[in-house]
């Protein structure tokens, strides 16, 4: 690819969980990385202990005039790319979208899948095909995150040349240490929400059998009251409910515990949580809802289920609580392994999609099934 190139992002506000690529992104050389966003950090972001991340040498533009960004916009040339989260989505950035599409500049999408349940999933397909008739021709590539990426716009009519595996990348925390002699511990950290079906986690731990066991629900929502009540109807004493944590302690927790659970019931776009766990050393389950259950299997002692499944969730559980914590063996391999989702390896990942699609270079493979292929050569 040509050198000097420069990668505008169109995002609705900085999300830590893309900021570690962006800056990796922006310390390469000859490269220049501009964000421009609607807000810094949504409010309920800040309620949930987000802050404005470290973002290297990445030009940030926030809340932009609509004269800045019609500068943004005219002074790009052929060695500009432009990255939209989402299809004309954001109101404010609109007229951008449609003039880099007219004038067929440089330009692609980074999408999570839509939500394809239900009779409202049925509609939010036909929606997409709209947009696959309407801008399909227009745009270079898809960054398609998570696990129904790939499927919803391939089902959409788009062609595989222009699809590209994407994920969220948190950037690893030093290792927290290992959960202690005591209680095997198994941790939920999110919004406590109707889509991560927090209530099946609860109900597949009332099935649960071994009396040195605990579970720590981290988090806060709407659903919370309801959570608690069905903790207490069930009878159960080893439920303990946390409330909001700080990042850094959150992090510092999955560390001290032997298994973090993702139940959602909805779409689940990715779940960063479970890169945050896979970091620390500890297995994860999670559901096939959840966009980050690409990353999970044997190689890293983790566990995708069916959404809903409460009893393969206990039966899960149980296994894993029969089995004793995790060696100290096992949490440096999974933390090792691990190290294919850093910030790094998601810039070089899509440097290599850059020259795919703009130089004819081959396709990549998304660091995670590199990541499982040489996982797989040294076991055997």
């Amino acid at each position: 690819m040509a050198k000097n190139r420069k990668f505008v992002f169109w995002q609705n506000m900085v999300s830590v969980h893309q900021s570690c690529f962006l800056h990796c992104l922006s310390m390469r050389e000859d490269v220049e990385v501009v964000l421009v966003a609607v807000v810094a950090i949504e409010e309920k972001r800040r309620r949930m202990g987000w802050t404005l991340p470290d973002m290297g040498r990445v030009k940030l533009i926030i809340s932009p005039e609509q004269a800045v960004i019609n500068d943004i916009v005219k002074s790009s040339d052929e060695h500009t790319y432009h990255i939209f989260s989402g299809f004309d989505s954001e109101p404010l950035f609109r007229n951008a979208f449609a003039y880099l599409t007219a004038h067929r500049h440089h330009l692609g999408i980074m999408a999570e899948p839509y939500s394809w349940l239900g009779v409202k999933g049925q509609l939010r397909y036909l929606r997409s095909i709209y947009h696959r008739l309407r801008y399909g021709n227009l745009f270079d590539f898809i960054l398609a995150i998570g696990s129904k990426g790939m499927e919803v716009y391939s089902k959409a009519g788009y062609k595989k040349d222009k699809l590209f595996e994407w994920g969220y990348f948190v950037e690893p925390a030093p290792p927290a240490g290992t959960a202690a002699d005591g209680p095997f511990r198994v941790m939920y950290a999110g919004g406590l929400v109707p889509n991560k079906g927090v209530h099946t986690l609860i109900r597949a731990w009332s099935n649960v059998r071994g009396s040195n066991t605990e579970l720590n629900i981290i988090g806060d929502g709407p659903e919370a009251p309801m959570l608690k009540s069905l903790a207490g109807e069930l009878g159960l004493q080893n439920v303990y409910f946390s409330g909001f944590q700080d990042n850094e302690t959150v992090t510092k927790l999955m560390g001290q515990h032997d298994l973090l659970v993702l139940p959602s019931i909805l779409k689940e776009g990715w779940g960063a949580v479970i890169n945050e766990a896979l970091q620390q050393g500890t297995p994860v389950i999670c559901t096939d809802h959840c966009g980050a259950s690409v990353l999970l299997g044997d190689h890293n002692f983790s566990t995708v289920i069916r959404a809903g499944d409460i009893s393969r969730l206990s039966d899960e559980m149980n296994k894993r609580i029969r089995a004793g914590k995790v060696p100290a063996g096992a949490r440096e391999k999974i933390r090792s392994w691990s190290e294919c989702l850093s910030g790094a390896h998601a810039a070089d990942y899509f440097l290599d999609i850059m020259n795919c699609v703009y130089e004819e270079g081959a396709a990549p493979l998304a660091p995670w099934r590199k990541g499982k292929r040489r996982e797989t050569l040294v076991d055997g």
